[in-house]
């Protein structure tokens, strides 16, 4: 058994890693999230209540279950408040059992109002939470981290330079009025501030020094990860494996005994704009749509859907060093006479195997398919490897061979109690006993 676990998304995010870190996390004694922020939207589903997590570990959920917010995300403190008034609210105790980083770069309104004159000028499709600035500004060093709020007189300084600074980006190049009052940000944030003082601490520390179980709990998807993803319609963070040193504050050798694991959906989808090579615009993608409900969790947004893109998915699997294959939403596909995998695209008569860097490649790229016999039988709740149609065998087989990495869980439904195993010895691998 190893005690350190890696979930990823492997496709562009949406592909059931709430449902996978709850399952998985209420055996682990610490959960970590490590980039991202208020895009993310991790739903669980548990006695037929829908809970959505934007910047808390899912594992939060199980009260045996300590969680980090780690150095390497970006937090909306008025988000964050909002949604630890709704855990308590659930009779859900965090107390003694959350810690955030001190190092987090914070998300303030005028990130937002950025991110807004952004999209408007050049849609890129994002979440309008104003991530992608929080962490231009990071990068930018004019970033403000929960540290600064230490000293509430250094927080004002820094806030009012960067209040001026919008100003003067908003009215002077997009012409577009920017009102915003320094006072009324430095005391709200310190009103917040001073409610969750005591969980700040420095969290690599506390991670590197921890004796337990440690469940890392990606966000987003490897095709959205800023330098392996479908640049620039991705996101503003390393989503992939890339990210788990910068975003933890950890070195490599401390994952080199780390068991890693990539979600995808047995199709594909993607929200925002950005090349997608399997993209259904007509009736097929519609039904993928209504049978999955396929809706952002963050945004409401409707998913763009097509086939299991098994190029991309290949790519994320040598990106991230993938051991092993979680499949969720299979019963989605239940209804279909036919069920494809991409195994190659097609461009300009040449086959390509290996998926292009080069954003116009990718746009003329168009799908070769293996077709596969649909099992027309629900696959619904099964929880037993024997009880799976064979043909739902036959396609789970295939894209093992086809990825080299053995698929070790199916989700069949979204309940946290509909999933089955599919690999007993490795999933002692994945459980600490």
């Amino acid at each position: 058994m190893r005690k350190k676990l890696v979930i990823l998304g492997a496709q562009w995010g949406d592909e059931g890693k709430g449902k996978v870190v709850d399952v998985l996390s209420e055996s682990f004694d610490l959960n970590v999230r490590y980039q991202g922020g208020a895009n993310a939207g991790h739903t669980v589903v548990v006695e037929g209540h829908k809970t959505i997590l934007h910047h808390l570990p899912t594992g939060i959920l199980h009260k045996n279950t300590s969680c980090v917010i780690a150095q390497g995300m970006v937090v909306d403190l008025k988000g964050l408040k909002e949604e630890l008034s709704k855990i308590k609210s659930l009779g859900i105790d965090y107390e003694g059992r959350l810690y955030l980083s001190d190092k987090v770069h914070l998300v303030l309104p005028y990130h937002k109002h950025l991110d807004a004159l952004f999209e408007k000028k050049g849609k890129i499709g994002t979440t309008l939470r104003g991530i992608g600035p929080a962490y231009m500004f990071k990068y930018g060093r004019r970033g403000i981290r929960l540290a600064d709020l230490q000293d509430q007189d250094r927080f004002e300084e820094l806030v009012r330079q960067n209040v001026e600074f919008v100003k003067d980006i908003s009215e002077k190049v997009f012409g577009e009025k920017f009102e915003t009052t320094v006072d009324q940000i430095v005391q709200e944030y310190m009103s917040i501030y001073d409610r969750i003082k005591d969980f700040v601490t420095d969290t690599a520390q506390l991670i590197a020094n921890f004796k337990g179980s440690i469940l890392f709990e990606g966000a987003q998807g490897t095709m959205l990860d800023v330098d392996a993803g479908t640049y620039p319609y991705v996101t503003s963070s390393n989503s992939s494996a890339l990210g788990l040193c910068n975003g933890t504050g950890l070195p490599p050798k401390f994952f080199a005994d780390a068991y890693t694991v990539g979600v995808t959906k047995a199709y594909a989808t993607r929200v925002g704009d950005g090349p997608f090579p399997t993209e259904l615009k007509g009736k097929e993608g519609d039904l993928l749509r209504d049978l999955g409900g396929e809706y952002g969790s963050t945004t409401g947004r409707p998913r763009r859907c097509g086939w299991i893109d098994l190029v991309a998915l290949k790519h994320a699997v040598e990106t991230n060093g993938f051991d092993a294959i979680i499949i969720t939403k299979l019963d989605v596909l239940d209804s279909f006479d036919k069920v494809k995998v991409c195994v190659a695209y097609e461009v300009e008569g040449e086959r390509v195997e290996r998926f292009p860097s080069s954003l116009s490649t990718l746009e003329r790229c168009k799908p070769i398919y293996e077709e596969f016999e649909g099992w027309k039988t629900s696959t619904r709740g099964i929880s037993s490897e024997e009880d799976l149609p064979s043909q739902a065998r036959a396609f789970i087989s295939f894209i093992e061979d086809f990825l080299g990495v053995p698929v070790v869980m199916v989700s069949t439904g979204p309940s946290r109690e509909e999933f089955l195993w599919l690999k007993n010895r490795i999933r002692t691998e994945l459980i600490p006993s």
